[in-house]
């Protein structure tokens, strides 16, 4: 044979071994049964109370999307991604195959189902203010439209003559006398998007004044995208009353939001204006703020706010104007708005950052202030008897606090202090206040903190160091609400079983829809009469993964050699006892800023909570042998004037090394075989701990951001941007450290990935360093997927790469640096891609 014939069959057979090695990169691939079994498995469902307490709505959720679901025709635009077909967000996140009807007055608990039409998705389901109907947006390919159902009728019908516009949000609102439905309606029947390709240089130019804004991905780029946004976002806002008789209200605009005064007298409208901006999102181009009256006629232009392109840093810097523009729920017609101080600049020191201020109806007379507050004001919650509740944020100090205002004219207009805590410390969290719609003179309002006993109710989780103790409160206060006084304890959840509060469905007697599960049985919704002890069964929710039963469950706690408190949660394999042996680990974890170590020590857990099995972590891997440990403590510390981000690196090693060296002295840990997994920052810290330390055997990061100079004006709770701390940009960032990266890591990323910071970019960049230096990588990327997967086809696939990467490093001898990174001789990283 000649040497041209053998060189020829040399290259046949070389060429052989790769189309072999990457026949996966044009095929989705499928993990094991019990990982198949977990993306098959029926999701928890949703729910709704009218506001009569009469009905429970029971809403099943959609299934996975399919990968041609996400690949159908999608528009990037100004921070939307739309469905030009639809005229809807192309990836919305809630949606419901069926609803059912329960009916908690009836003994028998009746249900009634409420009929769809065949192929139809349901979202934004919600009772009338009257509670007699249920309504809906019904989604098809080629529209959304406006459902309601009869509960006294038991009948359905399509309420909007054309299509709604909802390209901003699947938004309707109904009216509160429950004769009809606020919503967007399209403008034409069928809006195609301009397909004319027009050529001509992209021109931005800086104006002189500082533009600090993160790193956003689905930008307008040109004047064809602005044109192309303005025509499929804008809309005509409508009244539609039962009879399907349809008001316009305004002109057509881009409307951003819309709310209705209490009384149905007026209507507050937020629309876009141009100029657009190119270095924002939509919600912060500038706004025009308009009132209406109810019929649609428009009486005055109450703000105009510039874009928010020019907002001062930080987290508590604002956008210069009037924001937070509302109705009280408490009254008739009033509007409510809070005004920067500080000219929305976090960064001024001042004795008040932000005031409180009304303005009633005909409003035609100057606002009047009700309060000023030294710290920035999140949220504001009407309440009965003139009372606000107000809390405010200092995200500096990671610390809040809530308070209560006397709204009255003898008022002092001082704060009265209900609690403080630290943002994350959860031990100190008293839970949402109850609320119910208010009536005044037999007029019903908006939805208010209800007084019951002249006290607030309010329940929560009640975490504490020995777990969760779900509760309900009533918070004592007098009639001025100058004095907040202890909460008194009404209800607790039982020791042996984890119960929480869901809804308040009477206060005399005082009864309750709670959710209760145990370790072994999945939550399920009773009602109870809390003062009698009678209950009800509701609803349970169905889950059956075999290969999971019998598995274990810990909470494990321990510390770091500085002595910080730290924890994980440990899942064994059913049936696993020491004398088996050491095993195979994953970890799975998320670093968290913190200025208070002991916050920062505190834990999240029951014994007695039911363990839903999520694609998204590490926990399915239990049925493949591994001993799991997820929601790995890994909090990053700066106390006092120290920035927790100056000593990441160190505090994130040794996070990592307690958690290894505790599992090794508990016998459960082969020290040789741990891997560490992540998502988001998650993979960022992945990458991190693969670069700095030799703890781990292999490495999975999905999603990540890897080289901090691409985020230049912050990441995370990082305020500083790259010009005020070069070096810590440099140090954190382990694209920079890629030559250290030399234990196998699988990098997996959307090709659409819209969070910001975490372009696909990253992992690509980072991989092709890896791969230059000669170190073992993989990198997977789905096409039309965002930040985390929804397609069945991509989970599946996700899943069986981790299965199959720490097949081949955990529990397969450990490889040379040039075998390859799934077993193929002589390659030393891999690319898979989908098309």
């Amino acid at each position: 044979m000649s040497r041209s014939s053998l060189l020829k069959f040399a290259l046949i057979a070389i060429c052989s071994q790769l189309l072999t090695s990457n026949a996966i990169s044009s095929t989705y691939q499928l993990p094991s049964q019990p990982l198949q079994n977990v993306v098959e498995q029926t999701k928890n469902v949703s729910t709704r109370l009218s506001q009569d307490k009469q009905w429970l709505a029971v809403l099943t959720p959609r299934s996975h999307l399919t990968i041609e679901n996400l690949a159908s025709n999608e528009r990037k635009l100004a921070g939307l991604r739309v469905s030009t077909d639809s005229l809807t967000p192309s990836r919305i996140k809630y949606t419901y195959l069926a609803i059912e009807l329960v009916n908690l007055h009836d003994a028998t608990t009746a249900t009634i189902n409420v009929p769809l039409r065949t192929g139809m998705q349901v979202a934004n389901v919600n009772f009338s203010p009257n509670s007699r109907y249920l309504s809906y947006v019904g989604l098809n390919k080629n529209s959304a439209d406006l459902y309601i159902y009869d509960i006294e009728k038991n009948q359905t019908t399509k309420l909007n003559p054309s299509r709604l516009n909802a390209t901003l949000g699947l938004k309707y609102i109904w009216s509160n006398d429950s004769q009809g439905i606020f919503t967007n309606l399209a403008l034409t029947t069928n809006i195609e998007p301009n397909t004319q390709l027009t050529f001509s240089p992209n021109i931005s130019q800086t104006s002189g004044k500082k533009a600090p804004r993160r790193t956003y991905q689905d930008l307008l780029k040109n004047s064809q995208d602005e044109a192309e946004f303005s025509a499929l976002t804008t809309s005509q806002l409508s009244f539609i009353n039962l009879d399907g008789n349809v008001s316009a209200i305004g002109q057509p605009a881009i409307n951003i939001s819309y709310s209705l005064s209490p009384d149905d007298k007026y209507l507050l409208v937020k629309r876009v204006k141009p100029p657009f901006s190119y270095m924002v999102k939509y919600y912060d181009f500038a706004q025009t703020v308009e009132l209406f009256s109810s019929d649609g006629t428009k009486l005055k232009n109450l703000a105009n706010l510039e874009s928010s392109e020019y907002r001062a840093p930080g987290s508590d810097s604002v956008r210069k104007g009037p924001r937070m523009i509302h109705w009280r729920a408490d009254k008739p017609s009033t509007i409510a708005f809070v005004q920067a101080l500080d000219k929305g600049d976090s960064r001024l020191k001042v004795a008040y950052r932000d005031q409180l201020l009304q303005l009633n109806a005909p409003f035609n007379q100057q606002p009047t202030p009700l309060t000023k507050t030294p710290w920035r004001i999140r949220s504001i919650q009407w309440a009965e008897q003139n009372t606000a509740v107000i809390t405010e944020r200092q995200s500096d100090k990671k610390q809040m606090r809530v308070s209560l205002l006397d709204t009255t004219e003898k008022s002092n207009q001082q704060l009265s202090l209900w609690y403080q805590k630290a943002i994350r410390d959860s031990y100190k969290d008293p839970g949402r206040l109850y609320r119910q719609p208010a009536k005044v003179n037999g007029q019903q309002l908006g939805r208010v903190v209800k007084q019951h006993n002249n006290a607030f109710l309010h329940y929560g989780l009640g975490a504490s160091p020995q777990g969760f103790k779900p509760f309900l409160k009533a918070l004592p206060i007098s009639k001025n609400t100058a004095l907040v006084n202890e909460s008194q304890t009404l209800w607790s959840s039982s020791n042996k079983q984890l119960e929480s509060i869901k809804y308040i469905v009477n206060l005399k007697p005082l009864t309750a829809i709670i959710s209760r599960q145990t370790a072994d049985t999945p939550p399920r919704l009773v009602m109870v009469n809390i003062e009698s002890g009678q209950e009800r069964d509701l609803y349970e929710n169905k889950q059956n993964l075999n290969a999971y039963k019998g598995m274990t469950r810990q909470l494990v706690n321990y510390t770091r050699k500085d002595g910080q408190p730290l924890s994980g949660i440990l899942y064994l394999p059913a049936g696993y006892k020491k004398s088996d042996g050491r095993l195979p680990v994953l970890m799975w974890a998320y670093p968290r800023e913190y200025k208070n170590a002991e916050v920062a020590s505190q834990v999240n857990y029951s014994a007695n909570q039911y363990q839903n099995i999520s694609t998204k972590g590490p926990v399915p891997f239990v049925a493949n042998g591994y001993a799991i440990f997820d929601k790995v403590a890994m909090p990053i510390i700066g106390e006092g004037n120290e920035k927790p981000n100056d000593s990441f690196r160190d505090q994130l090693v040794a996070n990592a090394s307690a958690a290894i060296d505790t599992l090794v002295d508990m016998g459960v840990a082969d020290r040789k075989r741990v891997a560490i997994g992540g998502h988001s920052y998650g993979a960022f810290m992945v990458a991190n701990l693969l670069a700095h330390s030799d703890l781990f055997a292999a490495g999975i990061a999905r999603s990540g951001a890897y080289n901090r100079s691409l985020t230049p004006f912050g990441f995370q709770h990082e305020k500083r941007n790259y010009w005020e701390a070069p070096s810590l940009y440099q140090q954190i960032s382990p694209f920079t450290h890629a030559d250290k990266i030399d234990e196998p890591l699988l990098l997996m990323h959307g090709e659409m990935d819209s969070n910001s910071g975490t372009y696909p970019m990253q992992s690509a960049r980072l991989f092709k360093a890896i791969r230059g230096l000669g170190g073992q990588a993989r990198l997977v990327t789905f096409p039309y997927e965002s930040h985390s997967y929804k397609a069945k086809e991509s989970i599946m696939h996700m899943l069986w790469e981790q299965e199959s990467w720490l097949e081949q490093h955990l529990k397969q001898p450990t490889l040379g640096k040039s075998d390859s990174a799934f077993g193929q001789p002589g390659l030393n990283e891999a690319q898979v891609t989908f098309h």
